[in-house]
């Protein structure tokens, strides 16, 4: 039997992925699949986990090991106010493992950054702590809408001197912000170097007038598109754009301790009279003109159901126009109370439709590096085991996985952030990349180099074939599967036998790829 290719196509509409990163390193072989014919399956086709694996699917990059049973026993919405408050949980596992991987431009000021002669450490030291706090962080929720505002205030890293300020625009805007209010999170991003940077407002000067910031601050942090002038028009946006003009960065002069820094340039602000959206903006003052365009939109009712209905293609469904129930309760949420992040995803969560949206509205296809944490959190990949698993993820021996499906971080080429829908994510060879990150990182194929050995965390008191796999389908899981495709594990295992044949050697020595298999099915894609 063979592994059809076309059934795994099936999971989704075929989009070819961006490879964004530069390839520099060569890939290595791909490892052999194992012999197995899975039946093409859409989420109408699977069983439905419960709010619990739901919730561990959609609000967090996935369960490890225990995670699941224990918002079974307190409770989805106890779960959630514990994630909605990430201070209160304590990561101090995490955070003491990511300090032992001595990542040290984490913590560097942009001063101290620009300094740094390799840029190519700071891009990769931001990138695998990225990805070692999806897998290891328990504010799960936090280390979620830290991907997902990444995205919606996307700045590319390789784009110049972005490359120096987006470790700090990932610590004091994106991180800060995560869950707290909008209007403070778009105050903070309008204030970092690497959005002024990246979209040329560093360069908007009264007799220079540079648009590209006030039109993406209005058409993809706030507004949304605008459609035959509502409810922006391209005077709006020359308007805004006078109001930032002097919001720049100090480069050279004064304190050197500041320098890539933001800094008002009160001489290259237009001081003229502004009128923005219906408001008047007075003349004769400075960096407020920006600040009050802040105010105005995210006052907008548009900016509401704009976030209301990213959040809810972010966790509910590729077409927010099923779910107008979800997206009018999350912008009902946001124009009560100010704009609070959180108040907007307890309605989201919250919501009847939402427990059941797993296979209502067609499916959420896991992002790839939404996939990979996924991976390591369902494996539980131990923290001292991160540095070699990770290399599985970037490096050659893994085939560079994040750069062949296109989804390493921070590198998505323009402003609008990686894409939130399946289409964007099932190209051939994207799917083929994550069958073999699930070989590699369960230790099967013919190398088997894994840096731990995940079939060794099944207790040892299992002696039948049927009872491995339902322990690991529950495992990995958190929910049946469909009795065919049980079988279809069971006849892999035993090769040809049953489920109540005993654990031999040779099935043992085949436990690997069964998890792999798992890990590579359409249960495991689908989140």
């Amino acid at each position: 039997m063979t592994l059809s290719r076309r059934d795994f196509m099936r999971l989704g509409g075929i989009a070819p992925a961006a490879a964004v990163i530069p390839a520099n390193l060569a890939a290595a072989p791909l490892a052999p699949r194992p012999s197995v014919t899975w039946a093409a399956r859409t989420v109408a086709d699977l069983p439905e986990p419960d709010l619990a694996a739901l919730l561990h699917s959609r609000a967090a990059f996935g369960p490890r090991p225990g995670d699941v049973e224990r918002v079974r026993q307190m409770g989805p919405a106890a779960w959630l106010e514990e994630q909605l408050r990430p201070a209160a949980i304590d990561d101090g596992v995490a955070e003491a493992g990511l300090a032992a991987l001595n990542y040290t431009t984490l913590t560097m000021t942009a001063a101290e950054l620009l300094a740094v002669e390799q840029v190519g450490t700071i891009v990769n030291q931001l990138v695998a702590a990225t990805v070692y706090r999806q897998a290891f962080s328990r504010r799960a929720l936090f280390e979620v809408m830290t991907d997902f505002w990444s995205d919606h205030f996307s700045v590319a890293i390789r784009d110049g001197q972005v490359r120096y300020f987006k470790t700090v625009d990932d610590r004091e805007v994106i991180r800060r912000h995560a869950l707290g209010g909008f209007k403070p999170l778009l105050t903070a991003s309008a204030h970092s170097p690497a959005m002024l940077e990246f979209l040329d407002n560093a360069v908007n000067f009264a007799n220079r007038i540079n648009e590209n910031y006030a039109r993406e601050i209005m058409e993809l942090h706030t507004l949304g598109v605008a459609v035959d002038g509502v409810p922006y028009t391209e005077d709006d946006i020359k308007e805004v754009a006078r109001c930032f003009t002097g919001w720049t960065i100090l480069r050279r002069g004064g304190d050197a301790a500041l320098r890539g820094t933001f800094t008002f340039s009160a001489g290259q602000h237009d001081r003229g009279v502004k009128r923005v959206l219906g408001h008047t903006i007075p003349g004769g003052r400075g960096e407020e003109d920006g600040l009050a365009v802040i105010d105005i939109l995210c006052d907008h009712p548009a900016t509401a159901r704009f976030l209301a209905t990213k959040l809810v293609r972010r966790f509910v469904t590729d077409d927010p126009g099923q779910t107008p129930e979800i997206v009018d309760a999350v912008a009902a949420a946001y124009a009560r109370t100010d704009g609070d992040i959180a108040a907007m995803l307890r309605a989201l969560f919250g919501h009847a439709q939402f427990a059941g949206s797993f296979a209502r509205f067609g499916g959420k296809l896991c992002r790839p590096l939404d996939h990979a944490a996924r991976v390591l959190r369902a494996l539980d990949v131990p923290i001292a085991s991160f540095a070699t698993a990770m290399a599985e993820v970037t490096s050659a021996r893994g085939a560079n996985f994040l750069n062949a499906t296109g989804h390493v971080p921070f590198y998505w080429p323009t402003p609008d952030g990686f894409p939130d829908v399946k289409e964007a994510w099932s190209a051939s060879s994207g799917l083929l990349a994550r069958w073999n990150l699930g070989l590699r990182l369960a230790g099967a194929g013919p190398d088997r180099r894994s840096a731990f050995n995940p079939a060794a965390q099944m207790p040892a008191d299992i002696a039948r074939a049927g009872a491995a796999v339902d322990w690991w389908i529950d495992r990995l899981l958190h929910r049946p599967m469909l009795a065919a495709d049980r079988a279809t594990l069971v006849d892999y295992l035993t090769q040809g036998g049953t489920d109540q044949d005993g654990l031999t050697p040779a099935m043992r020595a085949r436990l690997p790829e069964l998890i792999a298999l798992v890990l590579d099915s359409p249960y495991f894609l689908w989140r």
